[in-house]
C-alpha cells in the first residue's frame, strides 16, 4: 500500500486488515459488515504521530473488488481471481450460482453451460498415448441399461 502524508510518501506501507464490528443503520433496517484497515505494528518505518484505521463497510468493499476486476493489468485481475480459488467455500458458492443462475443472469447461464459442454466432450476424448485414464468408466444404472441396447 502506498501512503502519502503532506510531502512524505511511504511506498509499500504494510497494514493489517481485520474484521470490525457490523454497523447497524440508524433506521435499524440494515446491518453492514464492516473490514478495519491499520498500520502494521511490525513496520518499522517512520509514521506520523496519530494513528490512522481506515474503516470500510460491505458496499466499499463490493467497489473495490469490481475496480480490480476492471482494472486494465491482468495482475489486479489475477490477484482477485486467484483468492477467489484459494477459498474453496467462495468457489463453491460461485460455481452453484453459475450452475442455478437465475434467468436474469443468462450471460453467465451460457458460459456455464458451454464450459460444461466442452468438458464433456474432452472427458469422452481418448487419452494421447494411449494411457489409460485414472479411473474406469463406471457401469450404467439398472434403470438405463435397456436404453443403451436400443
Amino acid at each position: 500500500m502506498r501512503v502519502s502524508s503532506g510531502e512524505r510518501t511511504l511506498v509499500e506501507a504494510r497494514a493489517t486488515v481485520a474484521p470490525a464490528d457490523d454497523v447497524i443503520t440508524g433506521d435499524y433496517y440494515a446491518r453492514l459488515a464492516q473490514l478495519c484497515v491499520t498500520r502494521d505494528p511490525t513496520d518499522m518505518r517512520a509514521h506520523g504521530a496519530a494513528p490512522v484505521s481506515i474503516v470500510l463497510d460491505d458496499s466499499d468493499v463490493a467497489r473495490l473488488v469490481e475496480c480490480a476486476i476492471r482494472h486494465p493489468s491482468h495482475l489486479m485481475r489475477d490477484v482477485v481471481v486467484s483468492t477467489i480459488w484459494n477459498h474453496p467455500e467462495t468457489f463453491r458458492q460461485l460455481l452453484e450460482f453459475g450452475l442455478n443462475a437465475p434467468p436474469a443472469f443468462a450471460e453467465i447461464r451460457d458460459i456455464v453451460t458451454e464450459a460444461l459442454a466442452r468438458r464433456a466432450g474432452t472427458a469422452a476424448a481418448p487419452v494421447p498415448g494411449g494411457e489409460q485414464p485414472l479411473l474406469p468408466r463406471m457401469p450404467l444404472p439398472a434403470h438405463l441399461q435397456d436404453r443403451q441396447k436400443r
